[in-house]
């Protein structure tokens, strides 16, 4: 007997055995046993996914001489014939070569005839969204009103492209994606029937790799079955033609490490293993994906433990913003990668464009022409000195500074409030703050994500203030909800055992606060210190490699 392949073998014949679609199961197997079975069904969804195997589960249902309920024996005739495709009675149309309105008034005619000798006639018309608007409506009576006994199944993948005079006649059923747990569960099914050997990672690949579709991830497994035991996953990506979650890992270090000969030669790595450019950047993207998922609050990453982890790590080292800026990047440079004549050196371009940081809604990365107008300007003489009355800093203060506060942060810390005494004070805050961040995290990630961006500045009246970067209003107007804001306050009164409430500002806000008696110089440094240095600034990280990092003045000439 010829070999035949693993879907075809494996397609299910009861509704018990179908994967996912519980909705469908349900309503067709109640549908049977209270005898309410329509004249036409409309079964629409992704590849892959069971519409074709469920018609023909129903058209054993129906035709069954010893039904279990609504389940078909799967042993009498009737039932025999339509597993092997012998079957006079039911009739399996591919709409795609046959959708003329010659073959649809041929099927008219042959509708009018009596069964052969089952219950009923059951017409399967797959893809039928490619019939012809004559097609089309040459069926609709026939599909309106069908002689008894007569059962229409459409089954497309392209459900918005049939007519709405279609639609109406049927009952329409959506096929789901199969879960990529509930695909793994059937591989690894299937691996044990067969006394295969085969890692549960490489599991979780193929399922990944199917996109929710069965048929693909058994198809594939049918490839790697061809290799000796143990399958591993490595032999999978060999298979499938992907770089794989460590490549991509490896790639993301090399992004933020901001390293550009690492990152295309790591390019060149893959390429030189057969994989195509295109195919690194889609793999990158979903890394990237997960990472984006996780930053947002979504879902937990979909892989192994230890890859998690070094995902979550990678995560909150290159936070929210630049990672958008990254996929924003990504996602235009592989749409135009498609249609590129030198594919490698598009995607090293690509690469060295995401590394840059280009503009977050898609602006130029060209650093010619981003460069500034030359100015002129003049060496200081010595570090700047903060203004009015304020002359000097602390003695204490340690002399190799490389960024001194600038006069505007003194006039921000000049209106800031001071710490009130015998309460949470702001040195107690900010050396708690990374356990509240943490506590923050294991709560919500979204708050978390969103929390990221703002620095403890100061505590007065048991209020803690938090301020934002000038730009930063969307984290800001996000924490500001209630339930974000909530979240965190919970964790202040549980890390201090005293109720705290937030108050949030952007850097240009705190200029309107009312000025108290506070240490200048202290606020001064409470501002420097939470800020960040310009080092920590990642845009002033790209201006420093473009210009260098010496202070200067700028002076403006008439």
């Amino acid at each position: 007997m010829a070999y035949l392949a693993l879907y075809r073998e494996w397609r299910p014949k009861k509704f018990s055995e179908m994967v996912g679609q519980e909705h469908v199961k349900i309503t067709l197997t109640n549908a049977l046993n209270q005898n309410k079975v329509a004249h036409a069904y409309m079964f629409s969804g992704p590849r892959g996914t069971g519409k074709t195997s469920a018609a023909k589960i129903l058209a054993k249902a129906l035709n069954c001489s010893d039904r279990d309920g609504a389940e078909p024996c799967s042993r009498c005739a009737s039932c025999l014939d339509i597993d092997q495709g012998n079957a006079m009675d039911v009739l399996e149309i591919d709409a795609a070569s046959n959708r003329g309105i010659d073959e649809i008034r041929d099927l008219r005619e042959k509708v009018k005839l009596a069964s052969s000798g089952g219950k009923y006639k059951v017409y399967i018309i797959d893809e039928v969204h490619m019939l012809t608007p004559e097609a089309f409506n040459a069926l609709l009576k026939t599909l309106e009103e069908p002689p008894v006994n007569v059962v229409f199944v459409l089954a497309t993948t392209e459900a918005h492209k049939v007519p709405l005079t279609i639609l109406s006649r049927v009952q329409r059923f959506e096929f789901h994606r199969i879960s990529a747990e509930g695909i793994a569960m059937r591989l690894q099914e299937v691996c044990q029937a067969l006394g295969r050997d085969i890692e549960t990672k490489a599991l979780r690949v193929i399922a990944a790799k199917a996109e929710g579709g069965l048929r693909d991830a058994l198809s594939i497994l049918d490839q790697c079955l061809l290799q000796d035991d143990p399958i591993r996953m490595e032999h999978v990506y060999q298979v499938i033609g992907m770089v794989g979650e460590t490549f991509s890992a490896d790639l993301t270090d090399s992004l933020l490490n901001q390293d550009y000969a690492l990152t295309l030669a790591k390019l060149g790595e893959g390429i030189s293993l057969g994989r195509d450019p295109r195919q690194i950047i889609r793999e990158l993207l979903d890394y990237l994906r997960q990472a984006l998922l996780y930053l947002t609050g979504g879902q937990e990453p979909l892989m192994a433990p230890e890859m998690t982890r070094r995902l979550v790590a990678q995560s909150q080292a290159i936070g929210l913003n630049r990672l958008l800026c990254w996929i924003n990047v990504l996602l235009k440079g592989e749409g135009e990668l498609r249609y590129a004549t030198n594919a490698r050196l598009a995607a090293e371009m690509i690469l060295v464009q995401t590394i840059f940081g280009a503009d977050i809604a898609g602006g130029s990365t060209d650093t010619t022409e981003n460069r500034p107008k030359e100015t002129h300007v003049k060496q200081p003489q010595k570090a700047v000195q903060t203004a009015g009355k304020h002359p000097a800093e602390s003695k204490d203060e340690a002399p190799t500074k490389a960024v001194e506060t600038t006069e505007q942060d003194q006039n921000m810390a000049e209106t800031l409030p001071a710490a009130e005494q015998g309460s949470v004070n702001f040195q107690t805050v900010q050396d708690k703050w990374p356990e509240i961040l943490e506590e923050v995290r294991k709560r919500k990630r979204s708050t978390h994500a969103f929390l990221l961006e703002g620095k403890p500045l100061a505590v007065k009246d048991d209020q803690v203030y938090l301020v934002f970067k000038d730009g930063y209003s969307f984290h800001r107007d996000k924490f500001n909800q209630v339930e974000n804001k909530n979240v965190v306050e919970e964790v202040l009164l549980q890390t201090f055992g005293k109720k705290l409430s937030l108050n949030n500002l952007i850097e240009s806000e705190v200029q309107a606060l009312p000025a108290e008696a506070a240490d200048s110089t202290e606020s001064k440094k409470r501002v420097t210190d939470r800020m960040g240095p310009a080092e920590d600034d990642y845009l002033v990280q790209k201006a420093r490699e473009l210009f260098g990092d010496q202070l200067v003045q700028v002076r403006k000439e008439k």
